[in-house]
């Protein structure tokens, strides 16, 4: 599945960023989002079967990644993933991530990531990222 079609099937509203993982090592970043699902049809319709707890939004073949405005790290909501385009094998994608201080003050982050590919990795299940 291309990566723009992958993002369209799935559903992060009123979800949680509950970290991001910058794996210099493996070229990946990695998202951790307290619950993502997925659309197997135009709407989500509440579908839950394919729900994974506290996974990973994994970009992997990364070779740029930026944060705006930088020093914030993400640690609330979840806004908009926009496909930003295609160039040789990799894509670009923008998401917002919102973080939210100790005195409550706001600022949504947007992620810039560059990769070749992207996958939804299970808690403990490495080896078996979602790919379809």
């Amino acid at each position: 599945m291309k990566p723009d079609e992958f993002l369209r099937t799935i559903y992060l509203g009123d979800r949680g960023c509950k970290a991001v993982v910058l794996d210099g090592w493996n070229d990946e970043v990695k998202i951790q989002i307290d619950l993502i699902s997925r659309k197997r049809s135009e709407t989500w319709n509440f579908y839950s079967a394919e729900d994974v707890e506290d996974g990973f939004l994994v970009f992997e073949g990364v070779d740029h990644v930026s944060f705006d405005p930088p020093g914030r790290i993400p640690n609330d909501e979840i806004g908009a993933i926009e496909f930003l385009g295609s160039e040789g094998d990799r894509f670009t994608v923008a998401i917002e991530l919102g973080h939210c201080d100790e005195a409550g003050k706001y600022v949504t982050v947007k992620t810039t990531i560059r990769a070749k590919a992207v996958a939804i990795e299970k808690p403990g299940e490495e080896g078996a990222r979602i790919r379809e």
